[in-house]
This record gives C-alpha cells, structure tokens and sequence, in this order.
C-alpha cells in the first residue's frame, strides 16, 4: 500500500464513521458534490465537522451552504480539509470569515504489527451491551474535557450498535480509568474515542488502549490502522509506529469553541 492508498484510507474511515456515529445520536448530514457536513446536534464545534474532499466547482457557494446548514440549527462547526486538496477553499473559508486555526494529523500504520505485551494491572474489556457503558461515557468525558451529558448523548445505546464499531474499556484494581473504540471498514481499522484518565497517564495505558482498538482491526483482516492525532497523543502513536500522511486543515469562525 503506498502513501496515495494510505491517505485515501484515512479519509474514508474518517468521514464514515464521523456520519455514522452523528446519525446514531440523532444527528444530521449534508452531503453535496465534494463536501460533507456533519451536525450531532452538540454545541461544541469539533463535534460539528465539514469536509472539503476534493476540489469544489464554486468554493464560495459550497461554504455559504455549509455555513447556512449550522447556522440554521445554532450550532458552532469547524471546516476541515486535507492538505492539498482544494488550494481555493483555503483561500475562500478566511474570506467568508473562517480563518485558519491548526492542522490536524491525520496518521496511518502499515503494516499492522502484533501488539506488545499488555500493561501489568490493566484489565481491558469490550462493550457488549450498555452495562458497563456509563463507565465509559464518564471516562470519556473526563479525559476529554467534556460534559458528561454530551456524551451520553454523543455515546448513547445505539453508538454500541453502529455496524463496523467496538468500544473498549480500560480499568486498573477495578477502576474505570481509560477508553477507545474502533471503526472497521474496507479492510481499515479506524481508532477513535482514546481517553485516560488524568491520574492514570504516563503508565503506557493510552497507548495499550489504542493497541487494542488496532488488534480488533487485525483480528478482521485489516491491513491498516489509522486515526486523527491530538497534540497529547502524536508522540504515542509515532513511537508505535503510525506517521502523519494526511494533515488537516481546519478553519473556525472566531470565538467558537
């Protein structure tokens, strides 16, 4: 697999999954000729994503459109679009009042390897069913800063239901204390949702977690894993061996969280 199959890999997980998971909590999606809006109905704006994928006939228009389908429900949103892939879009979204704010890597690991040895005291379990996803949704939530009403919505009994997704629980002496979940479609596995706890970083748990969300991905056949890295997590996964293929660009309104 080279670096233009690589890239096409993460794109496409990326985008299903973001659609799945948004229709699952009761969200909506605009798709048009080289675009893609998602809205999960949350007021945070990185849970409202628009992707630019590939180049638009008329930039200006398709970002008015988008811009109008979250204005419509009061919701803050982010545009997001690969590097490269639409020189005019990155001109028009400033021009439109959505200036550049951070490039996001997007990384891939080929081929997949067998995981390490797992952490000493750490117990990792698989969601089958909503007893164990109350843990998960305040683990998610405190990890990521989030309030935990927004993730039981986001995270709801239906996320366990999304065809292509298993959810995994991370707990050490029978704490909750680490999550992640993965996407498999075509061969990807996409790992999403990694979170520890504050009091539990630095211990190889997050990078266990992931490890885990990739080997379900393995266990399927998939030749490739692939995620979006936050600045916290870039240096795990690079030490694991994913390296950024496909960066980012993101755009936001100014004053939007």
């Amino acid at each position: 697999m080279n670096d233009g199959d690589l890239v096409g890999a993460v794109d496409a997980n990326y985008w299903q999954s973001f659609k799945l998971l948004a229709r699952a909590c009761g969200g909506e999606v605009l798709e048009r000729e080289g675009m893609l809006a998602v809205s999960t109905g949350l007021p945070v704006a990185m849970l409202n994503i628009a992707f630019v994928k590939r180049p638009l006939a008329d930039p200006q228009a398709s970002l008015n459109e988008v811009m109008s389908f979250y204005d419509e429900k009061r919701l803050p949103f982010v545009l997001r679009l690969r590097e490269g892939v639409d020189p005019e879009s990155e001109r028009a979204a400033p021009a439109l009042g959505m200036p550049y704010s951070d490039t996001v890597p997007g990384m891939a690991l080929h081929p997949v390897p067998p995981p390490p040895e797992p952490v000493r005291g750490l117990h990792i379990e698989q969601l089958s069913d909503s007893k164990r996803l109350g843990a998960y949704q305040r683990v998610a939530a405190e990890g990521f800063g989030m309030p935990v009403e927004f993730v039981e919505r986001l995270m709801g009994p239906a996320f366990l239901k999304v065809a292509g997704f298993g959810s995994y629980l991370g707990t050490v002496d029978d704490e909750p204390v680490a999550v992640s979940s993965v996407f498999v479609d075509g061969g990807v596995a996409g790992v999403y949702n990694v979170a520890t706890l504050e009091s539990h970083r630095r211990r190889g748990i997050g990078e266990a977690m992931t490890w885990r969300s990739v080997l379900r991905g393995r266990e399927a056949g998939c030749s490739v894993a692939v995620l979006e890295a936050s600045e916290l997590g870039k240096p795990v996964y690079e030490r694991m061996g994913f390296r950024v293929v496909a960066p980012y660009k993101t755009f936001r309104r100014r004053n939007q969280e």
